[in-house]
């Protein structure tokens, strides 16, 4: 009876296993012809019985001893073949050695784990096989400097986070330097994503995406960039007016996603505001957009901006988080509801981030309602800050089209703090 009901186990596992090595297989097969390799370590065949012999020795002994000794006899093959082939071609690669190690490895990976990791294991192997010409293509455009950026802001996520003290940092600063540094890490890696987006794969297209990407990044600095770029460019003031409203769109969106990772209850109670402003400052820019008439689509290129992943700027957010939750901490104490809403409108005409962190992360005497109250009257005046730039820094023509529908925004968004 307990045979029985093993089998299905076993079936659906050798299956799994037979199947995803047919696939890497043949995926290696297609890079072969692609790199125009006339001997190969071996055919879509080998892989698969390279996966089922995997999965037999791994399962036919629970000591995983015939499993290792075939991983060895592996290594002595693949050994002895690489060297015969690099004495014939001193450029030969490894890339079909490790697909058939992936491939023997699959059998531990379908037993060990759930089936979703699995599927993305083999998936991975398969995407990272077929996108040679990409991975290169991106590796030309990536500066070095980046990299070791990112290498650095790694270890200061990875590893000095888990070990900061989870303990209030004063009795007057509410906050946690663990809580510091996360919100640092969190805020860091969104605006890094638009960044490389942006950067790196949309850098010289329309003013449309650079106002989509440009708003995950920082809307208050793509503002400045687009009104500052209209003065270098005849036309496109529709299109240039619309990008600077999108960019704000993306604010709201990207705003509510940081809410829901760290305040389920306000996020509760910001995710109907914030999802129908963004939608409205959609409608605005498309409503610009349609004002376009004769201006060309054409691709535009901007400076690269600051990397938000830099350990100058990470720090200073995570000092202006800290410091602005021991002002909001003063300001509740000492003057209340009303201080908090003066304050929000204040820190709304500088970088909101910390402040909307402070409010989400901060043990303050203040309801979930005042709080969502507080970050909504901050986009308001960051929203007017948006339209004051606009009108200072775009050109004439441009100056009003770009600023009207960021004041409506900010009007629309203080009826929603009103009525919160």
């Amino acid at each position: 009876m307990d045979l029985v009901a093993i089998i299905p186990d076993l079936l659906e596992n050798f299956l799994l296993v037979g199947i995803l090595s047919f696939l890497l297989g043949l995926e290696q097969r297609e890079y072969n012809i692609l790199q125009e390799k006339s001997h190969t370590l071996g055919s879509t065949r080998t892989y698969t019985f390279t996966g089922i012999l995997g999965y037999i020795l791994y399962i036919i002994d629970p000591s995983r001893l015939f499993y290792l000794v075939g991983l060895i006899l592996l290594s002595l093959y693949t050994a002895i073949y690489y060297h015969r082939k690099s004495e014939q071609q001193p450029s030969f690669g490894i890339i079909s050695i490790l697909t058939l190690y992936l491939t023997y490895l699959i059998a531990p990976v379908a037993l060990l784990f759930e089936k979703w990791f699995l599927f993305t294991y083999v998936v991975t192997i398969l995407l990272v096989l077929n996108s040679k010409k990409q991975i290169a293509r991106l590796i030309e455009k990536i500066d070095n400097e980046e990299i070791m950026v990112l290498a650095k802001f790694l270890i200061l996520s990875g590893i000095i986070l888990p070990l900061l003290p989870k303990e209030q940092i004063q009795p007057w600063l509410p906050v946690t330097w663990y809580q510091a540094w996360l919100a640092v890490v969190v805020i860091s890696s969104i605006s890094y994503a638009g960044y490389l987006v942006q950067t790196y794969f949309f850098k010289n297209r329309g003013f449309l995406f650079i106002g989509v990407f440009g708003g995950i990044y920082s809307s208050t600095a793509t503002t400045v960039v687009l009104s500052k770029k209209s003065h270098s460019v005849e036309g496109f003031r529709a299109i240039l007016a619309s990008a600077i409203v999108i960019a704000s769109a993306m604010m709201y969106f990207r705003l509510l996603a940081i809410v829901a990772i760290f305040n389920q209850e306000i996020f509760y109670l910001l995710v109907r505001p914030f999802l129908l402003l963004g939608l409205l400052a959609f409608a605005l820019s498309f409503f610009l957009y349609r004002m376009r008439r004769d201006e060309p689509l054409m691709s535009h290129s901007l400076e690269r901006g600051r990397n938000p992943l830099e350990i100058q700027a990470a720090f200073l957010f995570g000092f202006l988080f800290v410091a602005i939750s021991g002002v909001t901490h003063f300001i509740i104490e000492h003057y209340g509801d009303l201080g908090l809403q003066i304050l929000s409108v204040v820190v709304g005409m500088t970088d909101i981030d910390p402040f909307i962190l402070s409010m989400l992360q901060g043990r303050f005497a203040i309801l979930p309602e005042q709080a969502a109250q507080a970050i909504l009257m901050a986009v308001v005046s960051n929203n007017f800050l948006k339209a004051l730039y606009a009108i200072i820094f775009s050109r004439r023509d441009l100056r009003w089209l770009a600023a009207w529908p960021l004041i409506v925004l900010s009007v629309v968004t203080l009826l929603f703090a009103f009525n919160l």
